[in-house]
């Protein structure tokens, strides 16, 4: 791909804020890669951008979570039944993170990156157990800072240590960036397969 090509994508704030957006929408409720993967790219050629990206991201998260309550609350899907069908996510995993919210309730913690829990697994369970939209709005907001900061943290640094190898090889830098991804994925669905 064109270099330009690749240096202008990821400094779009259009894209951004419909790519973050609709990612962030589609991971909350049904997808099973974070929308940190985009985040990052954004971030890595243009800091502005991935904020914009991150924003749009949160925001298409708590549309996933408004969906998840039509769909489980007013509308009797069984939405916590569906998440057994999407790669990453157990019965064991739902019956922990239920027993868990079910003690304690949504967890405020910064440790929260560290579970390998998708968020939308937290959603379905407190709505199933009875929490309210306005609860797990705020805690999704929460988390998603949590989860994503980290990410932006990394990809940021990189932005201002290697700026000008990263805009002389955009290709190279996106090659990285998607082993790394593929690294974390392939640990993460190894991990939760054991």
């Amino acid at each position: 791909m064109n270099p330009e090509r690749i240096r202008q994508l990821a400094r779009d704030e259009r894209l951004a804020r419909r790519a973050g957006f609709w990612w962030g929408f589609a991971e909350g409720l049904f997808f099973f890669i974070v929308p940190d993967v985009y985040v990052s790219f954004a971030a890595l050629f243009s800091l502005r951008t991935g904020v914009t990206a991150w924003v749009a991201s949160i925001a298409g998260s708590l549309a996933g979570v408004v969906a998840i309550y039509l769909l489980a609350v007013i509308l009797g899907f069984e939405y916590v039944q569906f998440l057994t069908v999407i790669p990453g996510i157990s019965d064991r995993m739902l019956a922990d993170v239920g027993a868990q919210l079910g003690a304690e309730g949504l967890p405020y913690t910064a440790l929260l990156i560290l579970g390998g829990v998708p968020l939308k697994v937290y959603a379905g369970l407190a709505f199933w157990l009875g929490l309210g939209l306005g609860p797990v709005l705020l805690w999704t907001v929460f988390a998603r800072i949590v989860r994503m900061a980290p990410v932006f943290a990394v990809a940021a640094a990189a932005r201002v240590v290697f700026r000008r190898s990263i805009d002389a090889r955009p290709a190279l830098w996106c090659a990285v960036l998607g082993a790394v991804w593929f690294g974390f994925y392939t640990f993460y669905f190894v991990r939760m397969h054991q």
